[in-house]
């Protein structure tokens, strides 16, 4: 009996002992893990105050090499909305357009409610603008007729959808020009469309094609024009009324003016 209590103290005793020492390991691990934790914060801090000072002396690609790799390394999630926004900036300024957009894309799924988005997204505008200038100029050769302008009636509803989303962003007055310069590119374009159908007499097309212009782009030179080829087509298909209606607009538009 006095033996079989003695067996039962020193299991108790080896217990104790286990799940003291099971404590301190685990006490150990925690503090190792937190270490290294710091240690990767630390360092991480330190690349992006790096990349800071790459940005501000305009060295955008040393800046993508230092901020991709605290992106794919960032254990502790530090600053990762800002990196990203950078990393937009910097592959935006590189004329890297396609990681430009991909890293707009991954930014907007993880922070929809973030309060730059108007910024992100105003630079994805910036991007879809410079890219139809280059189809500009790659067409400025062609006939007027053979000029793709899809990208063009993209970039021009991207612009509006902007604006109508983010009416007090920093932004908006720089968004308006550009959508100024593109209601002008593309009604120019309209106008020689016009043009084409007054030489061939097509009266009836070149009123479409000017209502059009109108509702489209009020505000432009080309539409002021399409006025007065308006009134002519009206003259021509003898609706003299409509003619004098738009004869009177015409001078009112050029008082303006």
């Amino acid at each position: 009996m006095k033996r079989k209590k003695n067996i039962i103290l020193i299991f108790i005793i080896l217990c104790f002992n286990f799940t003291v020492n099971c404590r301190s390991l685990n006490s150990h691990v925690f503090i190792d893990t937190y270490l290294l934790y710091k240690k990767s914060q630390i360092e991480t801090y330190l690349l992006y105050k790096k990349s800071q000072k790459e940005l501000k002396n305009k060295r955008f690609n040393n800046m993508i090499v230092i901020l991709e790799h605290i992106k794919n390394n960032n254990v502790t999630h530090f600053n990762d909305d800002k990196i990203r926004i950078h990393l937009i900036y910097g592959y935006y300024k590189t004329n890297n357009f396609n990681m430009a957009i991909k890293n707009i894309k991954e930014f907007l799924n993880n922070y929809p409610n973030h309060p730059n988005t108007d910024y992100v997204e105003y630079i994805k505008c910036l991007i879809n603008i410079q890219l139809d200038k280059n189809i500009f100029l790659k067409n400025l050769l062609k006939n007027y007729y053979k000029r793709d302008l899809n990208h063009s009636i993209y970039t021009f509803l991207q612009l509006k959808k902007f604006i109508n989303k983010y009416p007090y962003s920093l932004y908006l007055p720089n968004a308006k020009k550009h959508l100024l310069c593109l209601k002008n590119h593309l009604s120019e374009y309209d106008l020689q469309i016009l043009k084409f159908y007054f030489f061939r007499q097509e009266y009836i097309s070149v009123i479409s094609r000017g209502q059009e212009m109108l509702q489209k782009y009020p505000e432009t030179k080309s539409a002021r024009i399409a006025l007065k080829y308006m009134q002519k087509s009206y003259n021509s298909l003898k609706m003299f009324d409509i003619s004098k209606k738009i004869s009177k607009i015409i001078i009112l538009n050029d008082v303006s003016s």
